[in-house]
């Protein structure tokens, strides 16, 4: 038996997500001058997420995501490697973080960028993709399902692998649980 959505609980999820991830992208973005950045960022973006997956359910909120997981994380190890390996193109030390200073920037005032906001941002993307799937494949194995999709099978399992979780359940005998 499927319980029935609480229409409160998912309402109040879509806004805590906005507020989430907007402390969420406060905690990044400050990081490289002061503690918080990429990771911490990272890891409350996923605690939004398993509010989502708890409000809407696992395949929903998969829908609503839209983008592979290993993706995102591929994605953002790229940016971060490639920022941290920049500087030796141009004659710098590997992780050398450079600064640009804006004066007097209307609203923002003072505004200093610089490269440990693109790897803050890149630690950000590896940890919201590695921690979102670690949370669609637990989902799945707690529901009974295999951890990967037929065709997610191909990308993340080793030929020799094969699938335990649905054997397991569908070879069990049904006088079993008819003794429980």
């Amino acid at each position: 038996m499927k319980p029935h959505p609480s229409y409160i609980f998912q309402s109040a999820v879509r806004v805590l997500f906005f507020l989430i991830n907007l402390f969420a992208l406060y905690l990044m973005l400050r990081g490289h001058n002061v503690p918080g950045g990429g990771f911490i960022g990272g890891l409350v973006t996923a605690i939004s997420l398993v509010l989502l997956r708890l409000a809407f359910g696992l395949d929903q909120t998969r829908h609503m995501l839209r983008v592979d997981s290993v993706r995102v994380a591929a994605f953002g190890l790229t940016i971060a490697a490639l920022t941290a390996a920049a500087p030796v193109l141009f004659g710098d030390s590997f992780f050398q973080h450079h600064m640009v200073h804006l004066h007097h920037v209307p609203i923002l005032d003072d505004l200093h960028i610089g490269t440990p906001l693109s790897f803050d941002f890149g630690v950000y993307l590896v940890v919201v993709g590695i921690t979102s799937k670690i949370i669609f494949v637990l989902g799945r194995s707690t529901h009974g399902e295999a951890a990967f999709e037929p065709q997610e099978r191909v990308l993340y399992s080793a030929p020799a692998e094969r699938p335990i979780e649905p054997k397991a359940r569908q070879t069990e005998p049904k006088e079993a649980h008819d003794a429980d």
